[in-house]
């Protein structure tokens, strides 16, 4: 009986291994110890595209305050961020299969709940956006011509109201960090500083990609207007480049999934190299509008891209059991960190 319960010096046991010391595999046996998110594309979308329409919004917003009067600009602004709100909701509630979990979630409001706060900021954004929207379409007379409907849209204060939308527009922008932080996978749940802020500053270079290439490409907007977003798309590209680059610093090992041989060409290639490198060299260049164009879609296709491998490295986070317990146990030393759920 010896032989059969001693192998190699070391006791055979069953015993859990985090309260065995005398097993080596430390790893839960193999098996995930917290659930992976079970999102469908149709998240990944929804990111990126709520993401476009906050960033918009914040452009049409400043461009109110800092006095332009360039109806070109203002009108892809609002009409991108009304789209955007509108194809939002239906990606989320068709990746929750049932659009009364939606509403469900608009029944209380739960400030500690990253779902429900995110559901009102959707919501509460997506009717301000409107408003704003509906009265560009009258004064671009989309209502069918002069009539009451039209003269009562025309009476809409859109700047105020786009002050007011603003601080949802931006927590709209910065809510797929927010809601990716408040869980216990490591390599999300480590970054809980700089999630939020890295994922605001990929909307906003989103937004300011697309409304240079919508205007680009329909040969719209004064040549102040387009001088000034390539001036802040170059700027926001090296914020969200430092803030990708500090979010890695601060993951440390735990960001592994980013580099993997299923990520690290989408990363590295796509979101780095592509969406923010190039781009980059393209704007600093010789500009022509050509290259405008080019480097517009390239940083809009880097920001789908890093909302895929974040939440998709995520997950294979929550699957690596290694990572879970390593990252526990140093938290555990480092004091704790805010509470999360999984």
């Amino acid at each position: 009986m010896t032989d059969e319960k001693h192998r190699n010096g070391k006791p055979e046991t069953s015993h859990h291994p985090e309260t065995d010391p005398n097993r080596d595999d430390k790893n839960y046996y193999g098996i995930p110890p917290i659930k992976r998110a079970h999102w469908t594309w149709q998240i990944y979308v929804y990111f990126w595209i709520g993401g476009i329409g906050a960033g918009s919004h914040l452009l049409a917003t400043l461009g109110y305050l800092l006095g332009w009067r360039d109806e070109a600009f203002f009108r892809t602004t609002k009409y991108t961020t009304l789209v955007a709100m509108v194809v939002s909701p239906v990606l989320l509630v068709w990746d929750l299969g049932r659009p009364e979990r939606f509403l469900n979630m608009l029944r209380i409001l739960k400030l500690r709940s990253p779902m429900s706060t995110g559901s009102w900021a959707l919501s509460i954004f997506g009717s301000l956006s409107g408003l704003i929207a509906t009265k560009q379409a009258a004064e671009d007379g989309l209502l069918l011509g002069d009539n009451f409907a039209s003269r009562l849209a025309k009476l809409v204060p859109d700047r105020l109201i786009s002050v007011l939308a603003l601080p949802f527009g931006l927590y709209v922008g910065s809510y797929t960090g927010i809601l990716l932080i408040a869980t216990s996978v490591p390599m999300w749940a480590k970054n809980w500083l700089l999630m939020g802020p890295t994922f605001l500053s990929s909307a906003v270079s989103s937004g300011l990609s697309w409304t240079s290439l919508v205007l680009h490409l329909g040969r719209w907007g004064d040549g102040k207007t387009l001088g000034a977003l390539k001036k802040a798309e170059k700027a926001m590209l090296i914020i969200e480049a430092a803030l990708i680059a500090a979010s890695l610093v601060r993951m440390g090992k735990w960001s592994k999934p980013l580099f993997s041989k299923k990520l690290g060409p989408l990363f590295v290639g796509g979101t780095i190299l592509g969406g923010i490198v190039a781009p980059l060299v393209l704007l600093f260049g010789k500009g022509s509008r050509e290259k405008s164009i080019l480097a517009s879609i390239l940083v809009l296709v880097g920001g789908f891209l890093f909302r895929y491998v974040m939440v998709v490295g995520g997950r294979d986070s929550a699957d690596d059991p290694e990572s879970y317990f390593t990252f526990a146990k140093k938290d555990e030393k480092d004091g704790g960190r805010p509470e999360v759920s999984e």
